[in-house]
């Protein structure tokens, strides 16, 4: 793994640096003087120290950091996107052929995309533009083949954070390698020993003293107080089995809790994800016995996990706008509409709408829809 810090607030690159900017946002709270003025100050090295020492921590997100990483896991990348305070750019494995996949499990993702191209030929919608059809199909295809592949395999991606996030991803990250390093659950070995990396290629910019302040963790890993899922009320929550591939998908809504329950075994042993055209043309029995060989060793992307989801009702509305749509990675729209068809307040709350697609509502979409509507929600790729 290879990280480059690419861009900073102000083109910061000393931590110093950017602790004292976070110094001189502070001081606004606490002086008359206007910020040219402020910015004339010599760093009251005390006030820093005060401000460490105390817990006023907020004034240090003030400073953003960009983050270039080549040869990321995947698997570490979720860890990043789960959290909240970030900005993230990645290759998708939806719209680009994968790279750098161990030998076999390139041999197949090669081997479904071949054996699926023609399955989706022929029931992808008719479209005007062949050109246009065939790089479809061709997508659809790396979007179910990349479920063989693990989710270790390395992206590219560019991520932003600010400094005090950053503080506590690297203390997180201390703690979770202390804790799970050679502790015999493969999956955390794994993580752990990236994680390590990242923590040798950052060390420059970790400020002493800017250590989390609460009881937060990592929190695909953390729960919180668990409450029974219900789809009662303003606040929903909701148990249900989703692959690596489709959490990562679901990461992209930030304003909604996704935590891991389980199903982080080697082995597999929740199962896999297995996408309607493979059942359709019965090809499920082969589709799972490369998963099998995969899972031996591995952790493809398949593998089924239980996700804990849970959030506010505005935000699985924002959430079903977008995924209950023929765009949508189908996993994550049929999860998406198996909540809604639940959650009954949300019903109540939108009506008929609820469960229709957002072209079906009269919200334009910036890309037509081959789909024609319904028929997206019924959709086998």
């Amino acid at each position: 793994m290879k990280i480059e810090l690419i861009a900073s607030t102000g083109g910061l690159r000393d931590v110093n640096g950017m602790i004292g900017f976070g110094l001189r946002c502070a001081r606004v709270c606490y002086t008359s003087k206007d910020w040219d003025q402020i910015q004339k100050e010599q760093v009251n090295e005390q006030l820093l120290e005060r401000l460490i020492r105390s817990g006023h921590h907020s004034v240090f997100e003030h400073v953003s950091l960009t983050f270039r990483f080549d040869e990321l896991p995947k698997a570490l990348a979720m860890i990043f996107n789960n959290e909240k305070q970030y900005a993230s750019s990645e290759k998708s494995a939806r719209y680009t052929i994968m790279s750098g996949m161990e030998p076999h499990q390139k041999e197949l993702y090669e081997k479904w995309m071949a054996r699926l191209i023609p399955e989706i030929d022929e029931i992808y919608p008719r479209i005007k533009d062949e050109g246009a059809r065939e790089e479809a199909i061709k997508k659809l295809a790396q979007e179910n083949a990349r479920y063989m592949t693990s989710v270790f395999t390395p992206i590219r991606m560019v991520h932003t954070v600010n400094l005090r996030q950053l503080n506590f991803l690297q203390q997180q990250f201390e703690i979770f390698v202390r804790e799970h390093r050679s502790s015999g659950d493969d999956f955390k070995d794994k993580l752990a020993e990236q994680m390590q990396y990242f923590l040798e290629q950052t060390r420059d910019l970790r400020v002493c003293g800017l250590d989390n302040q609460t009881n937060r963790e990592l929190s695909l890993f953390s729960a919180g107080r668990l409450t029974p899922a219900t789809t009662e009320g303003e606040v929903y929550s909701r148990v249900y089995l989703l692959s690596f591939a489709g959490l990562a998908q679901a990461h992209r809504h930030r304003t909604i809790s996704y935590n891991i329950l389980g199903g982080t075994e080697r082995g597999a042993k929740s199962g896999f994800f297995v996408p309607p055209i493979v059942r359709v043309k019965g090809l499920e029995e082969e589709w799972i016995k490369d998963l099998r060989q995969v899972a031996e060793t591995d952790f493809p992307q398949a593998q089924l996990l239980e996700v804990y989801e849970r959030g506010r009702i505005e935000d699985f509305r924002s959430k079903a706008l977008l995924r209950l749509c023929g765009h949508a990675q189908l996993e994550i729209m049929r999860t998406t509409l198996e909540t809604a068809r639940e959650y009954r307040t949300y019903q109540n709350a939108y009506g008929e709408d609820a469960l229709n697609p957002k072209c079906l509502q009269g919200i334009k979409c910036p890309s037509p829809c081959v789909w024609s509507g319904r028929r997206a929600l019924e959709r086998i790729v």
